[in-house]
């Protein structure tokens, strides 16, 4: 679980699927005593929308940049090959690099650009609370769950 609130804030390791992953390993070895499949259902919801937040906060904050629709698929796609690619740093380049070329083939107006890029710098950067925000509750629900009864 502490490596997964260390990966809400190093973008190498995906946080709160990592902390989810813990609560599973926990249920596991203790006979699944305190952690069923309610618990793990509803927290693997959070893991996921935790996890993934990268991705559609960036599309959001592109949206609130002024981007086209186009533009934010555009981000989405090339965030998700960026990723594939290059890791971490393949996913802001991906995502950046093609919102500002369908942006520009688009408007033709750097200004445009600019706006819709740090819109999905924004978002991307936010999504890093997010992420912290979700590893923390699964923690909070995991130590009710365990220590609380």
């Amino acid at each position: 679980m502490l490596a997964g609130l260390i990966g809400c804030v190093a973008p190498v390791l995906p946080g709160p699927p990592l902390v989810w992953l813990g609560a599973l390993f926990y249920g596991w070895q203790t006979g699944w005593e305190r952690i069923g499949p309610v618990f793990l259902g509803v927290t693997l919801l959070l893991a996921l929308a935790g996890g993934t937040a990268d991705l559609w906060m960036g599309f959001l904050g592109a949206k609130k940049g002024g981007a086209s629709l186009s533009a934010q698929i555009a981000a989405l796609v090339g965030g998700v090959v960026g990723l594939l690619v290059l890791s971490v740093p393949g996913l802001l380049l991906g995502s950046i690099g093609a919102l500002a070329l369908v942006e520009w083939r688009k408007h033709r107006d750097w200004s445009a650009v600019v706006r819709a890029g740090s819109g999905y710098l924004a978002g991307y950067l936010l999504s890093m609370l997010v992420e912290l925000v979700t590893a923390l509750l699964i923690i909070g629900f995991f130590a009710a769950r365990v220590w609380i009864r």
